[in-house]
């Protein structure tokens, strides 16, 4: 991930709860969530937690979620919500992810994709440190071209066609790839006000 989307996530830390209910809703959580078929023993992993928003949910129903984000203000925010719960803080990058092969029932991830420098790198990483029969679920934006977004929120990326997310999954090694249409993301920018740019939730299970 880049300094640029670094110094933004520090910067905008301490209300980024409330920024992001003005972005998408708790029923991306829910839908990510319900895809991802989470067990109580399983062990899972929120890529790009930021302040936890997957994470909390996961922590309800998983023996054990580890939060990995490259942001500490970001993390130590989610520790401060979620803290001396089963979940485990890491400062981490997505595309070189500090944990061992096949440890993760589960990876989860919103919104990451378009902050890695090589959405490819992450994903192959993703699916490595998941088990065999492992699912990983991610949602972020469809592409869009609102060039005033990308340079607001520091994204590296200006979404992703889906047909490209499908292709990244399977050539990650993943099985059974879906990519679907999800609900919109609105955001607001000091030049254009309030942009609408649909989602996309992915599907996949390692072999």
């Amino acid at each position: 991930m880049s300094r640029g989307s670094k110094e933004y996530f520090e910067e905008v830390s301490g209300s980024w709860d409330v920024l992001r209910k003005g972005f998408y809703g708790d029923e991306i959580r829910d839908t990510v969530l319900t895809a991802a078929r989470l067990l109580p023993k399983n062990t899972v992993l929120d890529v790009g937690a930021g302040t936890g928003f997957l994470t909390e949910g996961a922590a309800k129903i998983a023996r054990k979620v580890i939060a990995l984000d490259f942001s500490e203000a970001m993390l130590s925010e989610a520790r401060a919500k979620l803290g001396g719960r089963n979940v485990e803080f890491k400062i981490g990058n997505v595309e070189q992810i500090p944990l061992p092969d096949a440890s993760i029932d589960a990876v989860i991830g919103n919104m990451v994709l378009h902050h890695c420098q090589r959405p490819e790198i992450a994903v192959k990483e993703m699916a490595r440190v998941l088990v065999p029969g492992g699912r990983l679920v991610l949602s972020d934006l469809q592409e869009h071209r609102h060039e005033s977004l990308r340079n607001e929120h520091a994204d590296l990326w200006m979404g992703f066609k889906m047909d490209y997310v499908q292709m990244t999954l399977q050539k990650a090694g993943l099985d059974g790839v879906n990519v679907d249409a999800l609900s919109s993301c609105c955001s607001e920018t000091k030049e254009n006000g309030q942009i609408t740019i649909p989602m996309f939730l992915a599907v996949g299970h390692k072999p």
